[in-house]
């Protein structure tokens, strides 16, 4: 007589259920994830009002205008930064010099030469180069430093002087340099 070898248990319907339960509660998981990230997301996309503080400038304009209703030249307010709202200064600095400039309200407080106008463009650069840095974080001692910067920029742009720095950006067909020592430069085609 030969003697053959139990049949295994069945339990193939508890594995199987074990198994489903196991790829349900995963995909479960990925529609909670999904929902919480695309939730972020959308919540991060809302405008919300954000009071930005006042803009800070040193260097009163040069040029008294006779229109009362120009716009104000720079004001001189200035405040102290620190790591969480230099960001917010340093936007608030780069939409003032963006609206006196295309209000014209900046060519009454320095002439509207080409220097002139390649030194603004310069300028927003260095503003908005220091704005992108802030995404990564900032401490105390690098916010102060970033608004001295700002400060020592501004000044020499109202004093139409060259602002010390260097800048090439390459944009999609052309090219704006800024020599800092001579203040010469421009855009020019790529």
């Amino acid at each position: 007589m030969s003697t053959l070898p139990p049949d295994p248990p069945k339990s193939s319907g508890r594995t199987v259920g074990i198994v489903l339960a196991a790829v349900g509660a995963f995909v479960v998981l990925i529609v909670v994830g999904i929902a919480v990230v695309v939730g972020l997301l959308v919540a991060s996309r809302s405008p919300e009002p954000v009071s930005a503080p006042a803009p800070a400038v040193t260097a009163a304009p040069t040029a008294p205008s006779d229109d009362t209703d120009a716009e104000e030249p720079p004001s001189d307010d200035s405040g102290d930064a620190d790591a969480s709202g230099i960001a917010d200064v340093l936007q608030a600095k780069i939409d003032e010099y963006k609206r006196l400039r295309d209000s014209g309200a900046l060519w009454e407080s320095i002439p509207d030469t080409e220097f002139n106008r390649t030194a603004v463009s310069a300028f927003l650069y260095f503003l908005t180069d220091m704005k992108v840095a802030t995404i990564w974080g900032v401490d105390d001692a690098q916010a102060q430093e970033y608004e001295e910067r700002m400060t020592m920029l501004e000044e020499r742009l109202l004093a139409e002087q060259p602002l010390g720095d260097d800048i090439q950006i390459t944009l999609e067909d052309e090219v704006f340099t800024y020599d800092g020592e001579t203040g010469e430069g421009g855009y020019t085609a790529r």
